[in-house]
């Protein structure tokens, strides 16, 4: 299998343009995968106590982050009902001042 990851396809002559732009993404995944596979090894091997508490880390700060969002929709939502509001009062104004005159 490392023989795969560590040939250089470009100096071939035998294939295509295809299959060289297919064999060098098949690396490019190969090497991916198997960086993968050691962040994976390195968290299992991490205490679990470790994990739990980068998990609850992670879990606050998501927390914090939807509480921001919420927060950010209700301030558009306000501004929202304020400009339409306005225009009803407006409009409310411009029937007065037509029915008084």
């Amino acid at each position: 299998m490392s023989e795969i990851l560590t040939t250089d396809f470009s100096q071939s002559t035998q294939l295509s343009e295809l299959e060289l732009k297919i064999l060098q993404r098949y690396q490019t995944l190969a090497l991916r995968l198997n960086h993968l596979s050691a962040v994976i090894d390195k968290l299992i091997s991490q205490p679990t106590p470790q994990v739990l508490e980068n998990l609850r880390v992670i879990e606050s700060k998501i927390a914090l982050v939807f509480t921001l969002f919420k927060a950010a929709v209700y301030s558009l939502f306000l501004q929202q009902e304020g400009a339409e509001s306005n225009t009803d009062m407006d409009a409310l104004h411009e029937s007065t001042a037509s029915f008084i005159s």
